[in-house]
């Protein structure tokens, strides 16, 4: 049987073992600490664990009410018991006013059992008292959770996402950076108009269980409202961010199908990188914009803050109808030069301008038309503005990238035809940066196109450049190189006519 643990306040050295022995004649099941004075009482309940605390109401200097306040932070779970020989309804009174538990007459203490029974009986009041605020604790929890929690994904909702996004909550975040990432649904209304709602309330709850699934413990995952989801996760950088989103995007397209065709399900998705102690509700809108640029790309994709700014400067190059499409580029280029790193300059600057000049002779000896050769000109000089949106520390890190970094960086192809086509250059000079890190198939690339060009030119040129990654290489190392993969990577046509050339220029630059 468990012990009772009782303390015994009491500086009284005959009404110490009267009192002991009233309660030790009560079952044996007792443990009683005495404590002679206020060093003694304070220390013993700072140093165990009691059930009651006993206290006589007068232990010079001090009265009962002041022990009980000095007591305070310590032993809460104990209930206070204050004895006193006095008979004056006025100790009864500021005893009780100090919120104790009871008060009992010293010579009923004495009495056979009355002091044990009064002990029992607050001891299991406290006790009571306790399962009680847990009970209550337990309801306030639940009631909490279920006004956070989405009823039909079981993930946060709005109101959750809202109170996580407090500042003074994010204050005490120890995390250095946070990634947002904003999870749109493609199509969720032909989803809903085509499978009806019960169908659509489906799908919602898979692709909750898939981000769920990939999301750690630390990370804060929400329904925001309607088809749309937000997570935000601890991350080193906007890339390792891009990376995590771009997995759960795939990852949503494999798992999450919908009616008897079983149609893939997509998300298209917009994803920042802030300090953490900068948080706030206005920190979504970034992501948000990066989703709907991922919409308006085609859907399914990740879209990053860098690349909606890119995108911005391009719409506003676009609306100078008085400059050509290659000027409208420079402009483009010259309106982000001052956020742009050292690798993103050179990939949008003199790399391009060397690329053209060799794509330039190429497209002499192939024999290309004007108007062609003007497109590749156009394509070659600017294939890699796509970089723009492609964060500075994956283009100059002085290592090989990982699989995650080099899904990043094939982007800027795709992305780059977009700025070509808003800048007003033609779909055959688009296409062509869309395409020039496409590897060469004899069978359904017959034809030289203006993107295998770009492809061996851009390769010579990185090749006989210094990179973080890699040392320049000498001009007959590099047409080796090229040569070696001749059919395979690059177009064998495009290959000669470059071996062909006169590129000595571009290994003195």
């Amino acid at each position: 049987m468990r012990q009772t643990r009782i303390l015994l306040a009491e500086d009284n050295r005959d009404h110490q073992q009267l009192l002991l022995l009233a309660l030790a004649a009560d079952g044996g099941g007792v443990t009683v600490t005495v404590a002679s004075n206020q060093e003694d009482l304070l220390e013993a309940a700072q140093s165990g664990t009691y059930d009651c605390i006993v206290l006589d109401f007068n232990i010079p200097p001090f009265t009962a009410p002041d022990l009980v306040r000095e007591l305070e932070g310590l032993q809460d779970g104990a209930p206070r018991i204050v004895i006193s020989s006095s008979d004056a309804q006025q100790v009864v009174i500021e005893a009780l006013r100090t919120g104790v538990a009871d008060f009992v007459h010293k010579e009923d203490a004495l009495v056979g059992g009355v002091l044990w029974e009064r002990i029992d009986r607050a001891i299991e009041a406290a006790r009571a008292s306790k399962r009680d605020r847990r009970a209550s604790n337990r309801r306030m929890v639940n009631l909490q959770r279920q006004a956070d929690t989405d009823p039909l994904t079981g993930l946060g909702n709005r109101r959750y996402l809202e109170k996580v996004l407090s500042p003074e909550l994010r204050r005490s975040d120890r995390r250095k950076d946070t990634g947002i990432i904003v999870i749109d649904l493609d199509h969720f209304k032909r989803v809903n108009d085509t499978h009806g709602h019960s169908a659509g309330d489906a799908v919602l709850r898979e692709v909750a269980e898939v981000i769920r699934s990939h999301a750690s413990p630390s990370d804060t995952v929400a329904r925001w409202g309607g088809e749309e989801f937000v997570v935000l996760r601890q991350s080193a950088s906007l890339t390792d961010a891009w990376i995590w989103a771009d997995d759960l995007r795939q990852a949503i397209g494999g798992a999450v199908r919908v009616g008897l065709a079983c149609d893939r399900v997509t998300v298209s998705v917009g994803v920042d990188s802030i300090p953490t102690t900068q948080m706030c509700e206005r920190s979504l809108e970034r992501a948000d914009q990066a989703m709907y640029l991922a919409k308006e790309s085609g859907r399914d994709r990740v879209c990053t803050w860098e690349m909606v700014r890119a995108m911005d400067a391009a719409i506003v190059a676009r609306d100078n109808t008085m400059k050509t499409p290659r000027a409208r580029l420079i402009e483009l280029i010259a309106s982000l030069e001052d956020d742009l790193g050292e690798t993103q300059r050179d990939h949008v600057g003199d790399h391009g301008r060397m690329v053209r000049l060799l794509a330039t002779q190429v497209a002499s000896t192939l024999g290309l038309g004007a108007t062609e050769t003007a497109d590749l000109e156009l394509a070659a000089e600017f294939h890699d503005i796509g970089k723009l949106g492609v964060p500075e520390d994956v283009l100059a890190a002085p290592r090989s990238l990982s699989a995650g970094e080099r899904r990043l960086v094939n982007e800027h192809a795709r992305f780059g035809a977009e700025l070509m086509r808003t800048c007003g250059a033609s779909e055959v000079a688009s296409h062509a940066v869309a395409t020039h890190h496409d590897t060469f198939e004899p069978e359904a690339n017959p034809v030289v196109g203006l993107g295998s060009v770009i492809c061996a030119c851009d390769a010579l040129v990185t090749m006989l450049s210094h990179r973080p990654y890699a040392k320049r290489k000498e001009p007959e190392q590099a047409v080796g190189e090229l040569v070696s993969r001749r059919g395979s990577q690059f177009h064998p046509t495009v290959v000669d006519t470059i071996t062909d050339a006169d590129f000595q220029y571009l290994a003195a630059a």
